[in-house]
């Protein structure tokens, strides 16, 4: 009855969905740009190196020339027409070009696999047809395409780095392995689905009946005005009673130039960064000539007192050219219980291709 259940529930939603596809409508300033190479395949990438300085509270400060995020990706992607319905597909890698391992600093690379020079970020295969979108594999969540308004995502100084937004898995940088994706997009109306389908706890890192579900829409009640909410939900959380995460995101363009951003973020689900509690986090976009100014100030109500922070960051992007730009910035997580204050610089420049 179950196996039944399941049938009818994906037979349900891959006859509403619309097309347009999960991989085809991120909207985070993260993204690489790509390079067409011919029948319907692109390859694609981005290279970043970063220096930061990092220190906590009175501890020596720590110096590295890196790309611990791995902001640096190599990818590819193909859309094959099969005639009413089209194949779409999508691998990208991540990699660090400072030390050749595509893995934290802190990693044990005592096990070369957990060393590796490459390290798949997403990889999915899907239809896409008259009336939908449905793909497999890996996948970012709606939780980071929909409401991340970081343009320094994956650097030292990114507000996930330091509680500004929340992180792991299921935060605001989440992407989910052997997943099932649907997405839909109704004129200004946006909807993602991601549901995890793996069993094999050691494989992926999300499991069966972990779901995501994100609801954006664009310029319908004002001209410039985004607004939506996202949700991660991790089923095994609170002894299989179930946790979610849930985002509250909106932007306007204020004017030209000038856009402002927020988000509120009802975290059940700790990170490494951040605890269970509330995060609200307000910002600003300013182009000016060349240069893009991001100021953020955030603010975590956790649910331990004691561990209530507020983060600031700022940051300048100068964009050298439509493919390379150098960036600049300041973040800093004040614990306003006993805890010490965590301060971040970092100047990087990236190069897409």
């Amino acid at each position: 009855m179950k196996k039944l259940y399941t049938a009818a529930m994906f037979l349900a939603v891959s006859s509403i969905a619309v097309a347009g596809g999960h991989g085809g409508m991120d909207h985070s300033s993260n993204s690489a740009s790509a390079a067409k190479s011919g029948s319907g395949v692109h390859f694609y990438g981005r290279l970043y190196v970063g220096y930061d300085h990092r220190s906590t509270g009175s501890a020596n400060s720590v110096d590295s020339l890196r790309d611990n995020g791995q902001k640096s990706r190599l990818g590819i992607k193909f859309k094959e027409n099969l005639g009413s319905m089209s194949l779409v597909g999508k691998a990208e890698w991540k990699f660090d070009i400072a030390d050749g391992n595509a893995t934290g600093d802190g990693t044990d690379c005592s096990n070369a696999q957990d060393c590796r020079t490459f390290n798949l970020h997403v990889g999915n295969l899907g239809f896409q047809t008259a009336l939908g979108y449905i793909g497999m594999g890996s996948f970012e969540s709606p939780y980071k395409t929909m409401g991340m308004y970081d343009h320094n995502m994956d650097t030292a100084i990114a507000l996930n780095q330091h509680g500004g937004t929340s992180d792991g898995a299921f935060g605001q940088a989440g992407t989910w392995d052997s997943s099932l994706s649907i997405a839909t997009k109704l004129g200004p109306m946006e909807i993602a689905y991601l549901r995890g389908m793996s069993e094999q706890s050691n494989n992926a890192n999300v499991q069966k009946s972990d779901y995501a579900v994100g609801l954006r829409v664009a310029d319908m009640v004002l001209p410039g005005l985004e607004v939506g909410f996202a949700r991660n939900h991790d089923k095994s959380g609170d002894s299989n009673r179930g946790l979610s995460n849930d985002k509250v995101f909106a932007s306007y363009k204020v004017m030209p130039g000038l856009g402002v951003f927020y988000t509120d973020e009802e975290v059940d689900i700790a990170g490494t960064n951040n605890g269970a509690g509330d995060i609200q986090t307000m910002g600003l976009h300013y182009m000016m000539g060349h240069n893009m100014i991001q100021i953020a100030i955030a603010q975590g109500n956790m649910d331990t007192a004691t561990t209530d922070y507020d983060v600031v960051s700022i940051s300048n992007q100068m964009n050298l050219s439509k493919s390379t730009d150098v960036t600049i910035g300041y973040t800093r997580k004040g614990i306003e219980g006993s805890g010490n204050a965590v301060r971040s610089y970092g100047l990087g420049i990236t190069h897409k291709f």
